[in-house]
């Protein structure tokens, strides 16, 4: 069973993903939640209290995305792209949504200095599970790779939610780039 505050949370990702960050309000959670008035706010008293917990789901939320069903990636040049891969394939379709709102947020955040700590904060949990896959999958610079790869699958998954491909193979593009990227068990060719 889902708690209280993840159900929130929840239901405001969604709604930042279908109405952006002008409809999320306190009241607008409590409705999406299906909770009474005064329910978010109980958890969340401020507005960037509510961005910023928004901000800590979407980030188990994206992990989940690339790990899925097991809390786990095979460490190899293949596993590292078939975990990517995955998560572009839920970032487009079934959790298009957190996607969107994460796009969102991240806007809001350029907008808004204060929100940054946070946003810096959840970043750095992601670059250090990431990081520690990277390395341990064979990458020479792991450093460098983990950002070509992640600004790569960013990029990509913001082309395709504008301009969807009909026969995306995510994994496989991604494989691409970690072979070009040089790695021991990659593809030099």
């Amino acid at each position: 069973m889902v708690d209280r505050r993840t159900l929130l949370l929840d239901a405001a990702l969604e709604l930042v993903g279908t109405q952006g960050m002008r409809g999320l309000t306190h009241r607008a959670v409590d409705a999406a939640a299906d909770l009474p008035p005064g329910s978010t706010s109980n958890y969340f008293r401020t507005r960037e209290a509510l961005v910023l917990g928004i901000v800590e789901r979407f980030i188990v939320r994206e992990r989940e995305m690339a790990t899925w069903p097991r809390d786990e990636v095979d460490p190899t040049p293949a596993g590292v792209a078939e975990a990517l891969g995955r998560f572009v394939d839920r970032a487009l379709g079934p959790d298009r949504m957190v996607t969107l709102a994460r796009y969102a947020i991240l806007v809001e955040t350029a907008q808004n200095p204060g929100l940054r700590a946070g946003m810096a904060s959840g970043a750095d949990q992601v670059d250090t599970w990431s990081l520690d896959l990277v390395t341990h999958a064979g990458s020479l610079d792991p450093q460098r790779d983990l950002g070509v790869l992640a600004n790569y699958v960013t990029g990509l998954v913001l082309h395709e939610l504008a301009l969807p491909s009909p026969d995306l193979d995510a994994a496989a593009r991604i494989r691409a780039v970690i072979d070009t990227l040089g790695w021991p068990g990659a593809d030099p060719s």
